[in-house]
């Protein structure tokens, strides 16, 4: 009976163990955590369904929002014991929040440096910041 009690006693922790195994199993076989592989080159019928990133749809919404900002380029602002232009605080925000996004999905993930996911990830942020600056 007492060497009863104590499986049902670590039943609890042997379940939680098996579960953060499974997990860390399904994670080894996630593609978006191996290495980058080189790219091949793209097929003809690739290239006509292929879309460049960005895409012209986010470049349109970018633009879009590059006018609204251009709008607010005379406003002056204070935003915590500074003054900018408004454009440099949207401009600022938006770079901010894609940051703390792209930040949080690495982590979330537990993408390695290497994965493609996180270079994809860290290329799409680069390439916005480049547009913004």
């Amino acid at each position: 009976m007492r060497g009863l009690m104590k499986l049902i006693k670590l039943l609890p922790v042997m379940a939680i163990a098996s579960v953060c195994v499974a997990g860390q199993v399904h994670a080894a076989q996630d593609p978006l955590m191996m290495p980058e592989q080189p790219a091949a080159p793209l097929t003809a019928e690739q290239q006509e369904i292929s879309l460049a990133v960005p895409s012209e749809e986010v470049k349109a919404v970018v633009s879009e929002f590059a006018a609204f900002q251009l709008g607010m380029s005379n406003a002056l602002i204070q935003d915590d014991n500074r003054v900018m232009s408004g454009q440099q605080r949207y401009t600022n925000n938006v770079l901010y929040y894609m940051n703390v996004r792209r930040s949080w999905y690495i982590t979330s993930h537990r993408y390695k440096k290497d994965s493609y996911a996180r270079v994809a990830l860290d290329r799409l942020y680069l390439d916005y910041k480049e547009f913004f600056t």
